[in-house]
């Protein structure tokens, strides 16, 4: 999973600055940075808070944080023919 990388690029699709986005998901920016660089492991509760400020489900945002090492060997390749479809999908959701 990439959480951090989708936290991030849902973000600024969004318009929000990281200092802003901190401020709005009660963290700190620096906390909120380490999140975004996959260094911190943010907590279920955490992750909650910051789909909430996204608009974003939480389910949608693991989706999204999906990478080919999340999906077992034998069905990468389907998931890679598929993933662009249904994540272009969900974008017009979300």
């Amino acid at each position: 999973m990439d959480i951090g990388n989708t936290i991030k690029q849902i973000r600024i699709k969004k318009g929000l600055k990281q200092n802003e986005f901190a401020e709005r998901c009660q963290l700190t920016q620096a906390y909120v940075s380490k999140i975004e660089s996959n260094q911190k492991e943010p907590a279920l509760g955490v992750l909650k808070t910051i789909a909430d400020v996204l608009e974003t489900p939480l389910p949608v945002l693991f989706f999204h944080s999906m990478t080919a090492e999340d999906i077992e060997p034998r069905k990468r390749e389907a998931f890679q023919i598929i993933l662009p479809s249904i994540k272009g999908m969900i974008e017009s959701f979300f």
